[in-house]
């Protein structure tokens, strides 16, 4: 195991090196200057040219790459080009937001997929396992902008018990008052990610339920809920850790059409707004950090599935021999 660790990370590093090098590049291949992010429309040739060297413009795109990844390996993500402040500071209180909103929204999806798709295991020849079934498959369909504003309309337009967006000034000095404000982004990103993990946990429960040694358990007196805890929630657990892997990176891929409905100072506003400024060192950072969190959340599922499942701990063994 420590040997797969260990590769395991050195995949993670070597990962998050070409990720930074091909954000780079990329940038670098889309029409427009960089320089032009300090102009105005009316900017004379000698004003592009200091704006230009001002931002590293001028330079050969190899020597712009190599200042970009030292400045990495530095721990600085460079100066935004609009507002002539870190990246890295205004990037970390970006995620003051948008790690609360998702955390809170994944762990509550997880828990309630968990009961749905167990039910409509348990009851799939039933009314009610048909119906969550039903929910599942028609939660999957609703786009997630389209939900955000149906609840805005409901709950902050129509009824008045919440607000329809923003977030405190002061950040978490209110938590109350920023809980309030995370509540309907937080709902729609629930309803949408129950319904998509719910499928995969009825299919993983309805493998167990159908088991033999489940059925075997059942026969010495346990209950079902008791035999499918003690035996069978390991096994079902393995398929559906992957699955959870997945859909907590693209929620947090996902955040930027919901801060947008709710007009959160999120990672995702802050992409949008520096795209549209053609802000590069914030596209840059933005992209980065969030290409590191979703490889580290790929991670932690790829390990957390060797621990719950021996035989992929024997597989990694046998190849490490």
């Amino acid at each position: 195991m420590a040997r797969y660790l260990a590769r395991r990370v050195a995949f993670l590093l070597l990962s998050l090196v070409v990720a930074t090098v091909v954000i780079f590049v990329l940038l670098r291949l889309l029409p427009g200057d960089p320089a032009n992010a300090l102009l105005s429309v009316n900017a004379t040739a000698e004003q592009v040219a200091a704006a230009r060297a001002q931002v590293g413009a001028d330079e050969p795109v190899p020597a712009q790459l190599a200042g970009w990844v030292g400045q990495v390996l530095a721990g600085d993500l460079g100066t935004s080009f609009v507002s002539g402040a870190p990246v890295l500071p205004e990037i970390l209180a970006r995620l003051a937001v948008t790690v609360p909103l998702t955390l809170i929204a994944f762990v509550l999806a997880a828990v309630l997929a968990c009961v749905v798709g167990f039910l409509a295991a348990h009851g799939a020849d039933r009314w009610y396992g048909v119906a969550l079934s039903g929910f599942a498959q028609l939660g999957i369909a609703v786009p997630v902008f389209w939900l955000g504003m149906v609840l805005v309309w409901v709950f902050a337009l129509s009824l008045g018990l919440l607000p329809s967006g923003g977030f405190p000034r002061d950040d978490w000095a209110r938590p109350g008052e920023a809980l309030r404000a995370l509540t309907l982004p937080v709902a729609t990103i629930v309803l949408v990610m129950t319904a998509s993990l719910a499928r995969y946990v009825r299919s993983a429960a309805l493998d167990v339920l159908g088991s033999d040694y489940l059925r075997t358990a059942r026969s010495l007196g346990s209950s079902l809920p008791g035999a499918f805890v003690r035996h069978g929630l390991r096994n079902a657990a393995v398929p559906v850790v992957s699955i959870l892997g997945v859909e907590l990176a693209s929620t947090l891929l996902g955040a930027v059409v919901v801060e947008s409905v709710f007009s959160l100072p999120g990672l995702g506003s802050m992409l949008v707004r520096a795209i549209a400024q053609h802000d590069y060192p914030s596209i840059q950072g933005v992209l980065l950090v969030t290409t590191l969190l979703v490889l580290a959340i790929g991670f932690v599922a790829d390990v957390v599935q060797r621990l719950l499942d021996p035989r992929l701990r024997a597989r990694t063994a046998g190849r490490a021999a």
